[in-house]
Formats: structure tokens, C-alpha cells, sequence
């Protein structure tokens, strides 16, 4: 299989990460009440590749770095990913993350079947709670970044510099693409937008964490808060692998398979995403096919035969095409930077990581 040492190294910082998770919450005041540590541990518990925490270590090892010590970035990066997640779904009001109910739909469970409250109140119990676990996440995964990895052995300014970074650069930059992707959706026309602004939206959404751990694994790694030719190579190398990631996102939303993806395919659609995809079909479309597409876009009730037909009109007309196009410029444009690392297996499964970012089927 093309990706299995780069699967088999994910496999292993998922296990890592893990376990990480759960020695500090057994080393740490228990989470009340139980409904919250319930909730903050729920994506965690629910697998997930560890993608971010996987591309934080190979970043360390990849300048000569030792692992162990940026296992707690690693984890605290998944985290803060986590509950940018949890927020997202409650935005989005999606009721399925990695196969399970997501957040704010498991408290909402709690509080019909334990507390015995009822619709709107149930509803909002679920929404207060996912909102607070959250800031729960948040505020733990800074905590690894500050306690752990000093207790680690890297340096105390490395560990301020990167809670620097992800608390005022990442934070406001993510917090923008979820506002222009929400704005997007309601307030302007497929029409109103450039591709370019869209993929600028998806680089705020997700590059610009995958730029972290590029920057935080490099760090820690040298043990030194220096932006060098390594550190900057790597930077580079993951923001634009990132972004071709999320354009992978939106190609497995519109084809991707339920199972496989842990949501529902076609909620992309049903919610009126302004993605690369419609953007291409729309630009193709005749009269016929543009009401085809908007009958589904947009429309929470659309049925599956809307879906469908929707689904295969983007298809048709270049959509998918298009936005694979996309990703893979942005990984050959990525590719070069690793030409700066010096070669080495870590170096490798980065460069396995940019293929899986387009071939991937989850």
C-alpha cells in the first residue's frame, strides 16, 4: 500500500497522543460536572487520524529532534483543534462528528434522558454545554503547551513564543475563516465570490493550524524560538499542504462515502457551502443545470434525490475536477520547501503526507 509507513507513523502518534490525554486526565482534578468531561473527551475518544499532532512530530524529528519532547504539543495542537470543532458544529448544527453525536447533541441527550428537560430547553442545555467545553479544551491545551513542555526540557521562551503564536496569530486567523465561511453562506451569491477568496477562507479555516505544528515541531526540535531557514521551510510546506487538504475536504463532502467520513454526505450541499466545486459548476452551467444545483444548495430539506442529482451535476461540470486540480498545485507548489530539510525518513513521511493529502478517501 502507497501510504503505509506514513499510516503506520499516524497510528503511532494516535496512540501516543492517546494515552497522553489520558495520564493527564488521571494526573489532574476530575471534570465536573460529568456531562462536561464527558463531552471533553468525546472527539478524543472517537479516534480521528491525529493528523496535526502526526505532522507536529515528523516536523520535530524531521531537524533532528526528539519526539518525547514534543508529545505534549502534539497533543494540546489535536485539542485546540478539538474544540474549534465542537464550536463548528454547533455553527453548523451538525449532528455527527467521527461517527458519533457530536457535541452539543450528546449534552442534549443528557438533558432529555438524565436531567428529564425537554425540546428547546433540552436543545439549549446541549448548545451552553458544548459552548463551555470548548473553552474547557482551550484552556487545557494551553496549559500542556506551558507546564508540560517546560517540564519537558525545552526552553521556557520556545513555549512562549508558541502560546504567542497560537493565541494571537492561529486563534484570530481561524476565528476569521469560520466568520467568512458563515458570511459566505449567508450573505453573499456563489456569484459574489473569486476563487481566491474562497481558498484564502479555507487557508484561515485550516492552513494556518497546519502551519503551526509545522512551527512548533521545528521549535521544539531545535529548542530554539528562531524563525530559520528549517523552521520557515516547514512553515511553508504545511500551510499550503493544509489548504490543499481542506480543498480534499470539500471533494469528500460532495463524494465521499457516510461511513467512511463519520458525517453525512450532502450536508455540505444542504447547508449552501460555497465551495471550489459549485464555483466551477456554476461558471459551466446552462440555465437547466444552475436550477438543478440551486434547488439542493442551500436547502436544509432537500431530499437524497435532490442530493443526487445535484451531486452529479457538479460532477459533470468540472467541480470535482477543478478542485483537484487545486490541491494538487498547492502540494507541488509545497513540495520544494522539503528540498531545504535535510534528507532523512521523517523528511520522507512529510513528503507521503502531501500525496495522502490528495489521494486520501477520508
Amino acid at each position: 500500500m502507497k501510504y503505509t509507513n506514513f499510516l503506520n507513523e499516524l497510528k503511532s502518534t494516535e496512540q501516543l497522543v492517546t494515552a497522553f490525554f489520558h495520564d493527564q486526565l488521571a494526573a489532574t482534578r476530575k471534570i465536573q460536572p460529568s456531562i462536561l468531561e464527558t463531552c471533553t473527551m468525546s472527539y478524543i475518544r472517537g479516534g480521528g487520524k491525529k493528523l496535526r499532532p502526526g505532522v507536529l512530530m515528523l516536523a520535530c524529528k524531521a531537524v533532528g529532534g526528539n519526539p518525547e519532547q514534543a508529545l505534549p504539543a502534539a497533543a494540546a495542537v489535536e485539542l485546540f483543534h478539538t474544540w474549534t470543532l465542537v464550536h463548528d458544529d454547533i455553527i453548523d448544527n451538525d449532528h455527527v462528528r467521527r461517527g458519533v453525536p457530536t457535541v452539543h447533541k450528546t449534552a442534549e441527550h443528557y438533558a432529555l434522558e438524565t436531567l428529564g428537560l425537554k425540546g428547546a430547553v433540552a436543545a439549549k442545555y446541549g448548545t451552553d454545554t458544548a459552548i463551555l467545553t470548548g473553552d474547557i479544551q482551550h484552556g487545557w491545551s494551553i496549559s500542556m503547551l506551558s507546564d508540560n513542555l517546560v517540564r519537558g526540557g525545552i526552553k521556557p521562551e520556545v513555549a512562549l513564543r508558541l502560546i504567542t503564536i497560537l493565541q494571537i496569530d492561529v486563534l484570530r486567523t481561524l476565528v476569521e475563516g469560520e466568520v467568512l465561511d458563515v458570511d459566505f453562506g449567508l450573505f453573499h451569491s456563489i456569484y459574489d465570490l473569486s476563487e481566491e477568496q474562497i481558498l484564502d477562507m479555507l487557508w484561515r479555516k485550516t492552513g494556518i493550524l497546519y502551519e503551526f505544528c509545522a512551527v512548533a515541531g521545528a521549535m521544539i526540535g531545535k529548542n530554539s524560538a528562531e524563525y530559520d531557514e528549517e523552521v520557515n521551510a516547514l512553515k511553508q510546506f504545511c500551510s499550503l499542504c493544509g489548504t490543499a487538504f481542506q480543498v480534499k475536504d470539500d471533494i469528500l463532502g460532495l463524494v465521499g462515502k457516510s461511513a467512511e467520513l463519520g458525517k453525512p454526505v450532502g450536508s455540505d450541499i444542504r447547508e449552501g457551502k460555497k465551495t471550489l466545486l459549485v464555483l466551477e459548476a456554476l461558471r459551466n452551467a446552462d440555465d437547466k443545470q444552475k436550477a438543478i444545483i440551486f434547488e439542493a444548495l442551500g436547502n436544509s430539506q432537500a431530499t437524497e434525490d435532490q442530493i443526487s442529482k445535484c451531486t452529479k451535476t457538479i460532477i459533470d461540470l468540472g467541480g470535482v475536477e477543478k478542485a483537484h486540480k487545486t490541491a494538487l498545485h498547492f502540494v507541488e507548489k509545497a513540495l520544494p520547501n522539503l528540498a531545504k530539510i535535510s534528507p532523512s525518513p521523517s523528511r520522507d513521511l512529510l513528503n507521503d503526507w502531501a500525496g495522502y493529502m490528495i489521494d486520501r478517501n477520508v
